[in-house]
Order: structure tokens, then sequence, then C-alpha cells
């Protein structure tokens, strides 16, 4: 068997807004001609290029791309890690940063990697992709199922500062009896490692082309 491919360095940046309503993040819709999660909605972000000084460099630089937004890199904080899963033959060590809406801007994508933008409330965009409505990576579900636990950014972002951010690595296998995939997290018992992300969800499965996510047990 050969050895798992080295991940790539890559960062994404989770913008979020205090609304009316509650706390809001930004996703992007990635272009179906993109050879990576094409359809999906996703967070703004992407690899790490020979030209950026730093991750938080790439992280503005992908945020201004994708979004069109001008971050302050001083102002994103670590929040999470997540790493693609040793069977994957294109691999990230992707570094998750929160960051607060800036004042006066208006998100607008690039119409080329992202074709539409969208703010939405994370209890909306679970249900939107349970209900099918929406594509969503485990990582970005993972992710937005947490967001849904903070009622403000102020709450998410004195949250993400107080602790090293978590590293998680999904396990991919599949059951022998129905031949299905499946994805699990930290926390299912399938998976080597305790949970380190809190939440509810710990597995998914892969379905017509999008991940679902199932009990794990």
């Amino acid at each position: 068997m050969s050895a798992p491919a080295k991940p790539r360095d890559a960062a994404t940046v989770v913008v979020l807004r205090d609304a009316a309503r509650g706390l809001e993040v930004y996703l992007v819709k990635r272009s179906r001609t993109v050879d990576f999660m094409a359809g999906a909605h996703v967070f703004p972000g992407g690899r790490l290029d020979q030209a950026d000084t730093s991750l938080a460099a790439c992280a503005v630089r992908e945020t201004f791309e994708e979004a069109g937004l001008v971050l302050d890199p001083g102002a994103l904080v670590p929040w999470v890690r997540w790493i693609t899963p040793e069977i994957s033959p294109k691999r990230f060590d992707a570094r998750f940063f929160l960051a607060r809406a800036p004042e006066g801007q208006e998100p607008k994508v690039d119409g080329r990697e992202a074709t539409e933008g969208l703010w939405i409330a994370p209890q909306e965009a679970l249900q939107r992709w349970e209900d099918g409505a929406m594509q969503l990576p485990p990582a970005t579900a993972k992710s937005v199922e947490l967001l849904a636990l903070y009622p403000t950014v102020d709450a998410a972002l004195v949250d993400a500062a107080s602790r090293p951010p978590p590293v998680a690595m999904p396990l991919v296998w599949n059951d022998e009896e129905s031949g299905r995939a499946y994805i699990s997290l930290p926390g299912d018992p399938r998976h080597p490692l305790p949970d380190v992300l809190g939440g509810a969800i710990r597995r998914f499965q892969l379905t017509e082309g999008r991940y679902r996510k199932v009990n794990a047990h």
C-alpha cells in the first residue's frame, strides 16, 4: 500500500455577522466547473500559494478573491483544523479562522470559482442541507452545526480564542454488508480518536453524490 499523500496547507475563513435573528455566516457556492466540491456551499478559502507569507495572508487573499471582502489579518481567530482523510489522493491541512464581517463592506462573489454567496443562519443552513436543497461538504456541515451553538459573533470569537484549535481528520470506510461509504469524525465509535469538536454530528453517508448525516453506532 502506498503512503498517504502529503496534505497541502490551506486556509478557510468563516465570516460572521450579528443579525436581527442572531448570528449569520457567509457561504459561497462553488462553481460546477471547479475540480473540488463543485456545486457545494462552503466558506471562502483555498490552498497556500508561494506568494503567501503566512496562512493568515492566504486566508485574507482567498476571502478577497472569492467574496470581495478585505479583512484585517490580525482580526482572524484560529478556530479548528481540518485534515483531509488519508485515503484521499488530494489532501489539505486546512486551518479554519473565524472573522467578524468588516463594517461598511458587502461581500460579492468572483463569478468564477464561486457563483453565488449568501448570509444565512446556521440552523437554516443545516435545515436546507438536510432537506437536500443545499450541498455541504462534511467539514462545512459540521462547522455550521457548531456555529449554531453561538448566539452572537462575540460568543464565537471569545470561545475560539480561549483554546487551541482542535484537529480533526475524518475516517473514510465502507460497510461490508451494504457496500455503502461512510465518513466518521472523532467521537464516532468507528473513529480511533475521542470527540474533540462537540456537537451531535459524527458520521456522514455518501448517497447519490451528497453527504448526509447518519447516526453513529
